[in-house]
């Protein structure tokens, strides 16, 4: 545009004073070529600044801190790239929290009827319908210079009895890569959860029920669970996942008890995915936890007093009874081993993990009991959505709607039904019924079968209602054998029916769960 500006302001010179043949001719040539010349350097130059000056601002845009919320989730993002010897740093942090409200009925026989297998004259506990914050957590977690992730968060719910507690908190380092693979070796100390098994893998927000099965649950806390302090290591590649730490106690100890001398014990897990596409996938996996020392529960001026109990609920927390229980057993240690199997096509789901669990017992002259326990479960997704197995945590991830509730557009979320059935098996030489003990060796922990129907709906990615209906059958003979005076069994009333009465139960349970989480 300049130059055809100059041109039009010479135009009219030119006609005037029109160039002579030879020299002068070639002069004007040359005066014009080069101020095209100069024209064009200006031009570049001007090009030169405005490209800089965009370099700038995007430079400044890319060090501003990136505010997003994502499904309800805030975080806060920045890249600095001044610092660690001219490489770029990232900073995260990011709020985090579950909300899980349950609302439960329990539908159980009048004590003396057959169907309710207890066959003592004293009522049996009068399980206590009503609500539950089963979890309510909040905490944060995030990345500080670049490789090292951190997380704290505290836990407001629970299963009606627990006081507010730390659920995990720890610092994770995610800078070497010695395995060759895309992802960092993760070592990580503090408190956390490793997971146990299949089922332990799937995130708590997107458990298939409102609680995970029963025996799946009890290896968990073993040597794992919520709040469990540790050392650990995390890898995994494409396809695989293996992970191993070495723990300690849970936050505020184990079981309400008094601890001297904290349990030590640890958790090792390896999963792949043998086959897998865009709509499939299988998962092969293998585990094993234990305790190498249970925790001594008298002082130091006293014997020690080593024992390990193993006990859980019926996969309900609304009331808090344990209907399965070993009771103390005085032990050097515990290994639980586990088999892993699950698989994804389309909108189908089906999973599967068996458990044996073997207590060395401590004394002369008994055996060492084993216990176990195993579920299957599958879940159909009636709007088509398919669950995807991560490497990252060696299992399946829940489903997310398509499409979120919105009745305008005719959208309604996700839908699914599932069904499980589970077993637990915690006796050992338990006898027959109206049988005595044997002493020193029978454990009549009891075994506890569950068959659960499922029915959720995940209206988008914030929000679940999960709608469960369980049959709980327990066959449990008095491990008390009526000599115990004042001995509640279950906390209802005392046992007097002794010499291997049946003091199981059976009954059905309905509950709502409301949960969101981000």
């Amino acid at each position: 545009m300049l130059g055809a500006g100059w041109l039009a302001a010479t135009a009219p010179a030119w006609a005037q004073n029109p160039p002579t043949p030879g020299d002068d001719r070639d002069a004007r040539i040359q005066q014009l070529e080069q101020e095209v010349h100069d024209i064009q350097a200006e031009l570049a130059d001007l090009k030169a600044g405005e490209a800089a000056d965009a370099g700038d601002i995007r430079r400044t845009q890319a060090q501003a801190p990136q505010v997003v919320v994502s499904n309800g989730r805030p975080s806060i993002t920045t890249t600095d790239p001044t610092q660690n010897f001219g490489g770029e740093v990232t900073q995260k942090f990011a709020v985090r929290t579950i909300v899980q409200f349950d609302v439960s009925h329990y539908d159980q026989q009048a004590p003396r009827t057959p169907d309710n297998r207890r066959a003592d004259t004293q009522a049996a506990s009068d399980l206590s319908s009503g609500t539950n914050f089963r979890r309510a957590r909040l905490g944060v977690e995030g990345v500080a210079y670049t490789d090292w992730n951190y997380a704290i968060w505290g836990e407001w719910g629970g299963s009606g009895v627990e006081s507010p507690i730390l659920n995990q908190a720890y610092l994770e380092y995610v800078g070497w890569q010695p395995l060759g693979s895309d992802t960092p070796l993760r070592l990580r100390i503090g408190a956390w959860a490793t997971p146990t098994g299949l089922e332990d893998a799937t995130p708590t927000s997107d458990l298939l029920f409102v609680e995970r099965p029963a025996a799946a649950e009890l290896v968990r806390g073993l040597a794992g669970g919520d709040g469990r302090s540790g050392l650990g290591a995390f890898a995994n590649g494409r396809y695989w996942y293996l992970s191993g730490a070495l723990t300690g106690g849970t936050v505020g100890n184990d079981n309400g008890t008094t601890e001297y001398d904290e349990q030590t014990g640890y958790v090792a897990r390896f999963a792949f995915s043998p086959l897998h596409g865009d709509n499939y996938a299988l998962h092969i996996g293998a585990n094993i936890s234990g305790v190498l020392d249970p925790a001594d529960t008298h002082t130091s001026s006293s014997p020690t007093n080593k024992v390990l109990r193993l006990r859980e609920r019926p996969e309900l927390r609304t009331d808090a009874t344990r209907f399965v229980d070993t009771g103390n057993i005085p032990a050097s240690g515990a290994v639980a081993y586990g088999g892993e199997l699950g698989a994804a096509y389309d909108n189908f789901y089906i999973a599967a993990e068996a458990f044996q669990i073997d207590v060395n017992r401590a004394g002369v002259g008994a055996l060492d009991p084993q216990f176990g326990g195993w579920y299957v479960q599958g879940a159909w997704t009636l709007t088509g959505e398919h669950r995807a197995w991560s490497a990252a945590n060696g299992g399946f991830n829940g489903i997310r709607p398509s499409a979120a509730f919105d009745p305008r557009t005719g959208h309604w979320g996700a839908w699914e039904i599932a069904a499980r059935y589970s077993d637990l098996d915690l006796n050992y030489h338990a006898g027959a019924l109206a049988s005595a003990a044997i002493v020193g060796d029978t454990v009549r922990g009891g075994e506890q079968k569950i068959t659960s129907l499922g029915l959720n709906w995940h209206p988008n990615a914030f929000i679940r209602f999960l709608l469960d209906y369980q049959w709980v059958d327990v066959d449990r003979l008095d491990p008390e054998n009526g000599v115990v005076a004042g001995t509640t069994v279950f906390g209802g009333a005392p046992s007097v029916a002794g010499n291997g009465a049946q003091i199981g139960q059976r009954f059905q349970a309905v509950t709502l769960r409301t949960q969101f989480a981000f």
